[in-house]
Parts: C-alpha cells; sequence; structure tokens
C-alpha cells in the first residue's frame, strides 16, 4: 500500500483481482470502502477485459512479486471510494517498465492520476534494476499527456495511434 497526502493506493491480490472482474460491491465491502466507481474512459475502456486478464494471470504466475503485475486501486481517502487503478506491466526487463493508469471520468482534471502516478514512481525506482519507465498514451488523450509532463515523462516518439513516453532515473 502506498499513501499520499489524498490517495491510497492499494495493489490487489490474485484473489482480489477475481472480485473486481466479476464482484465488485464485494470487493469494496471487503477492502471498507464505500465502493469501486466503474472504469468509463472511452479511450482506455475497451482494453481493461484485457488488463484484467493479464493481471489475473499474472498475479498468478509471479505471486512473490505481485505487485509488480496487478491493478493499484487509486482510493480518495476522504471520501473511501476507489476512483481508478495504475500499474506496472511487471517487473523491469533489461532496466525498463512500462505503466498504465485510468479514472473514472468524473474524477478527471483534479490531479488524482498526476498524484498516483507520482508515488508509484517513487515506488518503482526504489528497485536498482529500474532505469527508466515508459507509457504510452493514445494521441488525442491530452490529460493523460498532462499527467506524465507533471511528472517528468518526456515524449519519445509517436506512431498513427499512440505517444509514447519515457522517464529515465535520475539520483
Amino acid at each position: 500500500m502506498l499513501e499520499t497526502a489524498r490517495l491510497v493506493l492499494l495493489p490487489l491480490s490474485h484473489e482480489q483481482l477475481h472480485l473486481y472482474k466479476n464482484q465488485r460491491q464485494i470487493l469494496a465491502k471487503d477492502l471498507s470502502i464505500n465502493a469501486i466507481e466503474p472504469h468509463d474512459d472511452p479511450e482506455t475502456l475497451p482494453h481493461l477485459e484485457e488488463a484484467i486478464e493479464f493481471w489475473i494471470e499474472s498475479t498468478r504466475k509471479h505471486p512473490q512479486h505481485f505487485a509488480w503485475y496487478t491493478n493499484w486501486l487509486i482510493i480518495i481517502k476522504q471520501e473511501s471510494i476507489a476512483i481508478g487503478g495504475i500499474g506496472f506491466t511487471g517487473l523491469p526487463q533489461e532496466g525498463k517498465v512500462m505503466v498504465g493508469y485510468g479514472l473514472n471520468s468524473f474524477y478527471f482534471g483534479k490531479n488524482y492520476a498526476t498524484e498516483a502516478l507520482k508515488a508509484m514512481v517513487d515506488w518503482a525506482f526504489k528497485n536498482p534494476d529500474l532505469e527508466a519507465i515508459t507509457a504510452d498514451t493514445p494521441l488525442e488523450h491530452w490529460g493523460s499527456h498532462r499527467v506524465l509532463e507533471k511528472n517528468g515523462f518526456k515524449e519519445v516518439s509517436r506512431d498513427e495511434g499512440l505517444i509514447h513516453w519515457e522517464l529515465q532515473y535520475t539520483d
């Protein structure tokens, strides 16, 4: 678990991911939070089911490092509501790892994603094998571009549908 001024970031276990997929109200109750808001971002929603399957399979295969392979719920402390998720694609490979995140659209523009990403970046760079964190965003997802820029990510390339970002570790 990570904590910021306004947020708690909670990595979901393999068992909790099954509840996240099929029974979010039960998961919310088990976590003693009021609700898990639905993921409704049209830019990332089409990839959510695939991501959930990745998290479930990866946390089964890598239980000792599950935090690198799971969805971390982004929970607003004051309201005790999960408003989205954030996570990595696994342990660093060749010094790099990719991050992804998504929020319920009601919470866009309130700096929650920026705050959550900063906490995750700080946590991840404690791994001595990590040299850089990458991210991909849709070309038109301006809010996500700002989240990355505010956290020091630089655009490294783009193609027909995505902008590719990177944050290098610095002491």
